[in-house]
């Protein structure tokens, strides 16, 4: 995602210059973000946290032990977005437990993210995502178990997974295709006549 470079974003705690630094993100593209050279916090525009690689924050965010030991919560001073001004908000999300704190501008939603902060996020999605595989591995096993039956498909769609024995495929003739045809012409009509 390419954003245009006209103003100079402004770090939401220390009010300084941030520099644009590109991450890699999926599938394949990268993403910029704003990075304080200052205090180290991560400046995230919408939707661009969650599609960013796990690995890359490492090298956002590298680990010096000595900054690593003076823990840095997120500061008391009232934060505001350095895009729209707005006042941020501290998020309080139950499912990313209490070690992932960012800010949040109500407005544009952007995310202000403290050292330190990019990484846990990253390590906690990390963490949902193996959970989230080793489920699906495991429903797939158990579904060969119980089925047991080798002349059995298992079929995935936009509806769930289904397992059922193969039957006879269908070859659709001529006459099917002119039915389908003639039924949607008709809706279409029909649907031009009920809006005039």
């Amino acid at each position: 995602m390419r954003k245009e470079r006209a103003e100079v974003v402004r770090c939401p705690q220390c009010e300084v210059p941030m520099k644009p630094v590109t991450a890699r993100a999926n599938p394949g593209s990268l993403i910029e973000l704003d990075q304080c050279g200052q205090c180290g916090g991560i400046w995230c525009d919408k939707w661009e946290l969650v599609p960013i690689q796990g690995d890359e924050a490492e090298r956002l965010e590298p680990a010096d032990q000595e900054l690593l030991q003076v823990p840095l919560p997120l500061m008391k001073k009232e934060l505001f977005c350095p895009r729209c001004t707005a006042r941020m908000s501290a998020v309080k999300e139950p499912s990313l437990g209490a070690d992932v704190q960012f800010q949040r501008c109500l407005k544009c939603d952007a995310i202000w993210l403290n050292r330190g902060q990019f990484t846990r996020y990253k390590n906690h999605q990390e963490k949902v995502r193996s959970k989230k595989m080793d489920a699906r591995r495991t429903t797939g096993k158990k579904l060969t178990k119980t089925d047991g039956d080798e002349k059995s498909s298992v079929v995935t769609g936009t509806k769930g997974m289904f397992a059922y024995p193969p039957g006879e495929e269908t070859i659709k003739t001529g006459s099917d295709s002119l039915t389908n045809i003639a039924e949607t012409v008709l809706q279409k009509l029909l649907r031009m006549v009920s809006r005039t």
